[in-house]
């Protein structure tokens, strides 16, 4: 029996948002986890594995779903992902609860296998849409992990998180099952080089530790140079390798098509900057009142302000559909970029007023969200049906690389200029610390938004090739 395009759509949306709460639930338990490991650079790692193992995965895995057949893979994912719930929420030690959110980690390539299920099972005119919806799940279960997560850690043990998450992974695994069509994937000519597919995976993971590591150790650490040396060399292995394949795993020939090129492109800018959002604001409303900027909230409230935002991203992602269906998507991402970096620039007045300063979150969320819908349907316009996932998983490592890159430099912009707490001790971001980020989000963006004119052909529309 066929799905209909909405069960479809909905099985899709409910797996993608339990990926997001799984990733997200983890910021709310900091503190009690903190207090139940005592260390909290090691707390740390509970969402350093997640995100290590869902970058370095992506491309190979959303790969092995255009050959094997992409609802296999979901269901074998979420499955996994189930059992490191599973596991997490059984332990008390702090290396099981670990391993527990690495295999939690592998859920996240779900999003490239949606898409291609999406291309594959909808209606041509439907896709833009469908991916459209998707995209809006990342916020619907991020801002469920937030708020659910602080209030299951305030009133339960903390295992019960990971129990929910477990919950809802059944669930989905159940409607991925019952509602989204088993289509066989497209087997390769040639044996699989798994040399070739696997090389990526530690280069990846490596990079983006080192990256993470900079922030304690500095760039020009010892060690973080020989992390990048390390690097280079594999990903220097892997790409000769992959270009002198006939039909590679994870083919680097890709980026010879210039909408795909551009898009990627225009990911890095959007990772580096107006992404950043819920980094900027957090600190920024938190900042103590006595700095002169800021709003002086606590975490709580400050979460709180960021679910108007949230809500309202919700229609975003459907309308970046529609809107790709009449405009393309040149203009959608121009639209989206335009409306994203206004409300940057607004930023730089440094508003101290909550009202205000939701407001502004309402209208860069917006803009991302209908950037974080077209780009998706930029690059599967570009590449063959048999290579979705794996585009699109390529597509979320440079996302995470440049996400990575944003953080360290958002780091040190806020740490350009600091004020020193009445009390001592204690340093925090200057008003012109944050003037200067504020300035480098909306020229990121802009930037992205300049870079839509690069997009060229009929494919610019979003009109997925056979």
């Amino acid at each position: 029996m066929r799905s209909a395009p909405a069960l479809i759509i909905a099985a899709l949306f409910l797996a993608e948002m339990t990926v997001t709460f799984e990733a997200s639930m983890v910021y709310a338990a900091l503190p009690t986890l903190t207090r139940q490991f005592g260390d909290p650079l090691k707390v740390g790692w509970l969402i350093t594995v997640h995100m290590l193992i869902a970058a370095a995965t992506a491309p190979v895995v959303g790969r092995l779903g255009d050959i094997r057949g992409r609802k296999r893979l979901v269901l074998i994912l979420l499955a996994l992902a189930f059992v490191g719930s599973v596991i997490s929420a059984v332990s008390t030690h702090f290396g099981v609860v670990l391993v527990g959110r690495a295999l939690q980690g592998l859920s996240a390539v779900v999003l490239p296998l949606s898409i291609g299920i999406v291309r594959e099972s909808l209606p041509e005119d439907k896709v833009p849409m469908g991916i459209g919806v998707l995209t809006t799940a990342l916020g619907a279960g991020a801002a469920l992990g937030l708020v659910a997560g602080g209030v299951i850690v305030d009133n339960l043990d903390w295992h019960a998180l990971f129990w929910a998450s477990a919950a809802l992974l059944a669930l989905s695994v159940t409607a991925i099952a019952a509602f989204v069509p088993d289509k066989p994937g497209t087997p390769t000519r040639r044996p699989i080089d798994w040399v070739e597919g696997l090389l990526p995976v530690p280069a990846i993971g490596l990079l983006l530790y080192a990256l993470g590591a900079t922030k304690q150790a500095g760039w020009f650490a010892p060690q973080i140079l020989a992390m990048l040396a390390v690097c280079a060399v594999l990903f220097a292995i892997w790409a000769r390798r992959s270009l002198r394949a006939e039909e590679p795993f994870v083919d680097l020939r890709l980026f010879r098509d210039r909408n795909f090129a551009v898009a990627n492109l225009i990911t890095v800018l959007l990772g580096m900057g107006t992404m950043q959002i819920v980094y900027v604001f957090s600190s920024y409303m938190q900042s103590p009142g006595w700095t002169a900027v800021g709003l002086g909230l606590s975490a709580t409230v400050a979460g709180l302000a960021k679910l108007p935002s949230n809500f309202l991203s919700f229609f975003a992602g459907p309308f970046a559909g529609w809107l790709i269906r009449r405009a393309g998507n040149r203009m959608t991402v121009t639209a989206g970029a335009l409306l994203a970096a206004a409300g940057w620039c607004a930023a730089m007045l440094l508003p101290n007023v909550l009202g205000l300063v939701i407001a502004l979150l309402c209208v860069i969320s917006f803009g991302t969200t209908i950037l974080q819908a077209a780009i998706p349907n930029i690059v599967v316009a570009s590449v063959p049906q048999e290579r979705t996932s794996e585009a699109i998983g390529s597509m979320q490592v440079v996302r995470g690389i440049a996400a990575a890159v944003g953080a360290q430099v958002i780091a040190m912009l806020l740490a350009s200029r600091t004020v020193a707490a009445p009390e001592g001790g204690a340093h925090f971001p200057a008003p012109s610390s944050y003037l200067l980020t504020m300035a480098v989000m909306a020229g990121l963006t802009l930037t992205g938004a300049a870079c839509a004119a690069l997009l060229q052909g009929s494919k610019e529309r979003g009109l997925a090739r056979g």
